[in-house]
């Protein structure tokens, strides 16, 4: 039906004499019997092409860049089958090959085309990525050792002589294999902020916080262990404003990532 109600008033307004106050008004039949075509085409390379990404590309992971590959994907397709779409139909139509008329035609067809794909598609891509987050498991190894973590039971992590720890909430600490830059960035979009050079804590790690010395931070974490009765970090003045604003929009990415 949305497909009906574009073809016909896209058409009725590309075309002067298609304009119903005109003079010689004629329905365009034909302009709308091929938008309806091509916009079927179109549905079907989109749905097919999403399919695809569902079982092979957004299994694993989903990540903006991943989602507009998905849309760009989708619009190059519909670029290769626009061109010989475009030409066969203006052989049906007995008219000569406009390259202006291909070039405009196909750019707002894009561009309508992009305005919904994202429509469509936006919400169910952001569904897939919060569940993702809710559900997400880290696997670690040390030695012949390894273990899945779930990602929403991790508090922070730490380095000590060049070996990456990982602290669960419920204190158990787990030596991994990971330099603490490669789980900056597989963690970063589940709620983790690289507090200091050897530090990276989710907010659900902070236990207290309070201003110190030159601009700095004082930071508490949780939970301890070693017996230490407070586990404290230092966030410099040049991340302290980072580390404040992360921590404040931490309160919304608690229920997602916590579930």
């Amino acid at each position: 039906m949305i497909l009906l109600i574009v073809a016909l008033v896209g058409n009725h307004l590309t075309n002067a004499k298609h304009f119903p106050l005109h003079e010689s008004y004629r329905f365009p039949l034909y302009g709308i019997l091929t938008s309806m075509f091509l916009g079927t085409v179109i549905l079907v390379i989109t749905e097919l092409t999403y399919s695809y990404f569902l079982r092979y590309i957004f299994k694993e992971n989903i990540t903006l860049r991943l989602a507009l590959r998905f849309l760009f994907t989708s619009l190059g397709i519909i670029t290769l089958l626009y061109i010989p779409i475009f030409y066969v139909f203006g052989k049906i139509e007995d008219a000569d090959f406009d390259l202006y008329a291909l070039s405009i035609g196909l750019l707002i067809t894009l561009a309508i085309c992009a305005i919904l794909i994202t429509a469509v598609y936006a919400l169910e891509i952001y569904t897939l990525y919060k569940n993702q987050l809710e559900q997400g498991t880290l696997l670690i190894k040390n030695g012949n050792r390894k273990k899945v973590l779930r990602i929403k039971e991790i508090s922070y992590g730490y380095t000590v002589h060049k070996i990456v720890y990982l602290v669960e909430e419920n204190g158990t600490i787990n030596p991994t294999d990971f330099t603490l830059k490669i789980l900056e960035s597989t963690l970063e979009a589940y709620g983790f902020f690289r507090a200091s050079r050897n530090v990276l804590l989710h907010p659900r790690a902070v236990k207290e916080m309070k201003a110190i010395e030159n601009g700095k931070l004082s930071v508490v974490l949780q939970p301890v262990f070693l017996e230490q009765e407070q586990l404290k970090i230092v966030v410099s003045r040049y991340k302290k404003k980072g580390f404040m604003l992360w921590f404040e929009n931490g309160d919304s990415m608690l229920p997602t990532i916590e579930g």
